[in-house]
């Protein structure tokens, strides 16, 4: 498969003109991380599991994640970043199907009468 090369400095400063141009904020929460970077609101979760993601601070477990916009233009600008995310999140739901199958759920008693 061929490779596009990476986005020059004067590609990706266009993108993050016409990004400004729209009014992109600072930070992105991880709705809008998700469309911008082309995923599911659900993968966000296992991007940031896997590493893929950095959210901004150090947010507790169970509190809402903020994004830097500049960071996630160039990750979405990044073939190859996507390529590794979109592996990574294939990943997770593939296990999770074969989990299922190996261990499927307790079927409950046939009712008596």
């Amino acid at each position: 498969m061929k490779t596009s090369p990476p986005m020059s400095d004067d590609g990706f400063q266009e993108v993050l003109a016409a990004w400004a141009a729209r009014g992109l904020p600072g930070r992105l929460d991880v709705a809008a991380t998700a469309k911008l970077l082309g995923f599911a609101q659900h993968d966000i979760q296992i991007l940031l599991g896997a590493g893929k993601l950095q959210p901004l601070g150090e947010p507790a477990p169970n509190a809402p994640k903020w994004f830097a916009a500049i960071e996630v233009i160039r990750l979405a600008a990044d073939r190859e970043w996507l390529n590794r995310a979109t592996r990574e999140v294939s990943k997770h739901w593939r296990h999770k199907r074969e989990r299922r199958v190996r261990h499927p759920p307790a079927r409950l008693p046939e009712p008596v009468g």
